[in-house]
């Protein structure tokens, strides 16, 4: 579980710096993740984790569609969050989201304050939102 731990926010972590500086969550990071985690867990589990892995992510990627369509998240930031089930399980993830959710409320605020924008036009990196929301879960 540690190594599992410290991958996932090793991934987060390096999403962050790159959603900071491009707006962007580069792919090849969340596949080398994923690729990494399921075979990490084929290797120390039974077959039953990578597939359960595997169905976390789908089930999120269905629940995501709605809110990639409406704007309200990026590709990169609905790729991310399934990743994030795949490494943290549903309990977990519930958590870290809604500390995503707290942290993007900050984010928001700081930013309106700074460049007196409406709300809905902010952009923010919402990576670094979620791995702010990660931090308390996992210490």
């Amino acid at each position: 579980r540690f190594m599992k731990d410290h991958m996932f926010l090793l991934t987060l972590f390096i999403c962050a710096l790159t959603d900071i500086v491009t707006y962007r969550i580069r792919n090849i990071v969340l596949i080398t993740s994923a690729a990494a985690l399921l075979l990490f867990d084929f290797t120390t589990g039974t077959i039953s984790d990578p597939l359960s892995d595997l169905c976390r992510a789908i089930i999120v990627f269905i629940i995501l569609i709605p809110f990639y369509a409406a704007g309200f998240l990026g590709a990169g930031d609905v790729k991310l969050i399934m990743v994030s089930a795949m490494y943290a399980g549903w309990e977990s993830l519930i958590g870290i989201l809604a500390g995503g959710v707290a942290a993007s409320i900050g984010i928001v605020i700081m930013i309106n304050r700074i460049k007196h924008e409406p709300v809905w036009k902010i952009k923010y990196p919402f990576a670094f939102a979620l791995f702010l929301g990660a931090l308390p879960v996992w210490f």
